[in-house]
């Protein structure tokens, strides 16, 4: 091996050297960028692993972990946590799969009806889907209890809410549409010359089903069912709620008790340690999972994939599987809308005891509810703009240069995403507490660090998809970096930074674990004055809370698609 074979890999980094002293705005711009990022994601994750190494009085111990061990309301938590994360899982995987085959492989009518249900289902976050099966199954108040006793002649309430199986029930509500649409991707792009084959050596629709299909989207599922245990497993406003009226707690809620008063900072981070090390294990299952090759199912000459045809069989399968879909989406927004029109809880259901009073309280500055409004929007529209900004720069970063560790950054990015946000929320607590206790600067500082792995993600797949030709002509017509991104780079990434804008915006609105540990009497947003009236008792205030939430997620996902649609075709144009 020559000597020049073995001083190669050294040479982008001395170009990268070279160019940064000859453009000081690109240098500095780009150390702005890794400190923040080190503030942002970095330093809030580090203090977590290092205050549970702390007792109470801030020396070197390992009592807290002893104290984990030993408290049987942890152990009672943790019970709790792993069969509520299996249970969600395994409701969302029996609901989920079947939905993806029937919209994805069969000819069966309403496919539009399914999506769009599975749809508004993920956009109601499960804090406020409480709200709404409150309303409809609460043992004794609940109205669809009462219309069925009264109907049947029931001797007792069908359904009780404030139960553990209330609880599963509402989350898998909220979680399976991550593995119905990543199955039902999956299945789409199944080259069907594999069944075909399969077929034409004698194996008939079940067998081939099971046989090829489903080992081909493997890995879609257990990478969609990995997403829901990490997202059950991070949950909090559900839990809260319902776990307070059944007795019983998960470690998202025990961690959240931990941190009011009289507060234990280090056996909350204690508690939060062996959480984050289960994340880190089921993100490097999925990631093995992701880089394996022996699943390949879409090559260049795939064809389309041939539908199965139910014959008479289309209708009643629409309808076994459009009403537990109806019943998960449709129900709980109707009974949402109407909770929060209700004068009266527990009065009937008729239109003298209908009005808007609800949402007058809302908006009534009296009151503590438009305050929280207006914080919620200030601090989505900063966090989504400061996401956005990061994750253009950090992206390109990423994609046009070779920086040093820029592989250790890029996984720490992704990996903050994984982490339950109550630990997120965690480390910045413990690390911003100091100058900005009860102020909205830290619950922005947290809004960031939580949704900058997306912005970035999203980002990082335009920049991959720009060719680098374009920013080259800028720079040899004279312009500098800052007018090249500015100029070049931006305006071609701008739809689809709007759209990330736009997912993180809605995001940021329904975010609660981490705003439940961090703000104070002044600071309250919607998401926590939700599951404070609901505390106390009016669960209608609460239901005009979470309608307002629901509409403008919506409407932000609704843009988002719509935008999305058009730069998919505008791209296609191009090609």
């Amino acid at each position: 091996m020559s000597l020049s074979a073995i001083e190669m890999p050294a040479r982008p980094r001395g170009r990268l050297v070279t160019a940064l002293r000859n453009d000081p705005a690109r240098a500095l711009t780009m150390a702005v960028i890794l400190l923040v990022l080190a503030g942002l994601v970095i330093y809030p994750l580090a203090l977590v692993l290092s205050y549970s190494f702390r007792d109470d009085a801030g020396h070197a111990s390992l009592t807290q972990f002893g104290q984990l061990v030993q408290n049987p309301d942890v152990g009672s938590a943790a019970i709790f946590s792993f069969w509520f994360m299996i249970e969600v899982s395994l409701g969302s995987l029996v609901l989920g799969v079947p939905l993806a085959w029937a919209t994805s492989r069969t000819d069966m009518p309403g496919k539009l009806l399914i999506r769009g249900g599975a749809a508004i289902s993920f956009v109601i976050p499960s804090f406020i889907n409480v709200i709404a099966w409150i309303f409809l199954a609460a043992p004794n108040s609940g109205y669809l209890n009462k219309m069925l006793v009264a109907v049947f002649g029931l001797s007792s309430p069908p359904f009780n809410i404030f139960s553990f199986g209330g609880l599963v029930f509402i989350e898998t509500a909220h979680l399976f549409p991550l593995v119905y649409f990543a199955v039902g991707t999956a299945l789409a792009n199944v080259d069907a010359s594999h069944e075909q084959a399969a077929r034409v050596l004698g194996a008939g629709r079940l067998r081939t089903a099971f046989t090829v299909t489903l080992p081909l989207v493997l890995p879609a599922i257990i990478s969609s069912v990995i997403l829901v245990m990490l997202e059950a497993l991070s949950s909090f406003g559900a839990p809260a709620a319902i776990g307070t009226m059944a007795n019983f707690t998960v470690l998202s809620t025990l961690i959240f008790q931990l941190l009011t008063f009289p507060p234990h900072m280090s056996l909350a981070a204690a508690v939060s340690v062996p959480v984050a090390i289960f994340t880190l294990i089921l993100l490097w299952v999925q990631q093995r999972l992701i880089q394996r090759n022996d699943f390949t199912s879409l090559t260049g000459k795939a064809s389309a994939p041939q539908l199965v045809h139910l014959g008479a069989m289309r209708w009643p399968l629409l309808i076994l599987l459009a009403v537990p879909v109806a019943c998960l989406s449709i129900l709980p927004l109707a009974g949402l809308v109407a909770l929060s029109l209700l004068k009266n809880f527990g009065a009937p259901l008729i239109f003298a005891n209908l009005g808007l009073s609800h949402f007058y309280t809302v908006f009534d500055s009296s009151f503590t509810v438009l305050p929280a409004v207006e914080h919620s929007l200030m601090l989505a529209v900063a966090a989504a703009t400061i996401c956005v900004g990061i994750g253009i720069i950090f992206a390109w970063m990423v994609e046009r240069t070779a920086f040093p560790g820029r592989g250790f950054l890029i996984g720490v990015v992704t990996v903050a995403f994984g982490i339950p946000s109550i630990i997120l929320g965690i480390g910045v607590l413990l690390g911003y507490i100091g100058p900005l206790y009860g102020t909205l600067g830290i619950i922005l500082i947290a809004y960031a660090a939580r949704h900058l792995p997306i912005a970035f993600v999203y980002v990082r797949t335009l920049v991959k998809q720009l060719s680098p030709q374009l920013e080259e002509v800028a720079r040899v017509s004279g312009a500098g970096w800052l007018r090249t991104l500015k100029d070049v780079t931006f305006p071609v990434l701008r739809p689809g930074a709007f759209v990330a804008w736009l997912l993180i915006f809605s995001l940021c609105l329904r975010e609660q674990p981490m705003s439940a540990i961090l703000t104070q009497a002044g600071t309250q947003v919607m998401s926590t004055s939700v599951l404070q009236f609901l505390e106390d008792g009016s669960v209608e205030v609460a239901a005009a809370i979470a309608v307002l939430i629901v509409v403008v997620s919506v409407a932000c996902l609704g843009v988002a698609q719509l935008l999305g649609g058009r730069r998919a075709r505008g791209g296609a144009a191009l090609h």
